[in-house]
């Protein structure tokens, strides 16, 4: 059973650049490397000074609300992560990466993969994953004498 509910778990990932995207009515979502290291993101990842002011604001991971409230702290605070008088509500809106230097794109905003892929997830190896340890548990468990259900 707790097999499962990792694998739920890890299912459950939010798209926080679609909702980014969504909660600032942009036209596309930001990059993941707009808060991460990279595209790929990831726990641990959060490096960007974006990323790491919308951590301080209380963003929580797996937690779509938490990052509507970043966002809103972000716009009342007008912060600006580059330090150079354009907030980073307004650079997003502007297609910008917040981070760089006022004027600077830093590459295309718009995700390719990662954090925020459209993509459909894989979600056969994981649940395959997911079941093979149910089995074999239960399978233990006869093993030993004692029957899981009783």
């Amino acid at each position: 059973m707790q097999a499962m509910l990792i694998a739920i778990a890890l299912l459950a990932t939010p798209d926080f650049p679609g909702a980014i995207q969504r909660d600032l009515s942009l036209p596309s979502p930001p990059r993941c490397s707009v808060c991460h290291a990279t595209d790929s993101g990831g726990s641990g990842t959060v490096v960007q000074p974006f990323g790491v002011y919308l951590l301080s604001r209380g963003l929580r991971a797996f937690d779509e609300s938490s990052l509507q409230n970043a966002l809103l702290a972000a716009a009342g605070e007008k912060h600006s992560s580059n330090g150079q008088g354009v907030s980073d509500i307004e650079a997003l809106k502007a297609g910008l990466n917040p981070n760089a230097p006022t004027g600077g794109t830093a590459g295309d905003l718009a995700p390719a993969y990662g954090c925020s892929s459209s993509r459909p997830a894989n979600v056969l190896p994981v649940l395959g994953v997911a079941i093979l340890l149910c089995l074999r548990r239960r399978l233990r468990g006869f093993a030993d004498g004692h029957h899981l259900d009783s």
